[in-house]
């Protein structure tokens, strides 16, 4: 079942035009295979999957892998995830750049601008930001918390 209409996949299309190299989206999830263990249901996971799967056929230049913490744990490990539902946006390197939770709404948005971004291995900062950052002292662990309304 897909989640975007047809005009919604066309305008994420259009979006994704400004990828210049590939991405690979790497989802983390739990429970896949439809047993429910009490106290770790995933209430979004497979909405969220399906979600990554329609914006994946968005671009040739997308590839959505999936991984499930109950059988693939050491991948939760490797990309330093630790909350499901979670995606890794990852180009020419891992940025770091981590996603959690259900990217509906506008938050679709925002990942599609992480997407660019990390597709293009830019950012648009300027030259002075990056200066300013490069200089902190130490790495700074940056959070966005967005809650529906």
């Amino acid at each position: 079942m897909l989640l975007l209409s047809e005009k919604e996949a066309e305008g994420v299309r259009n979006r994704l035009r400004a990828l210049s190299q590939p991405v690979r989206l790497v989802y983390f999830t739990e429970g896949r295979g439809g047993l429910i263990i009490p106290g770790r249901e995933c209430r979004y996971c497979g909405e969220t999957q399906r979600l990554l799967e329609d914006v994946a056929r968005c671009s040739p230049e997308l590839t959505l892998e999936v991984y499930d913490r109950i059988t693939d744990p050491g991948a939760f490990a490797s990309h330093g995830v630790d909350k499901v539902p979670g995606l890794a946006v990852i180009g020419a390197q891992d940025y770091g750049v981590r996603f959690y939770g259900l990217p509906a709404g506008y938050e679709l948005a925002t990942l599609l601008d992480i997407i660019v971004d990390v597709g293009r291995g830019s950012t648009g900062l300027t030259a002075d930001t990056r200066a300013t950052l490069t200089a902190l002292p130490a790495d700074v662990w940056l959070q966005v918390f967005v809650t529906p309304t």
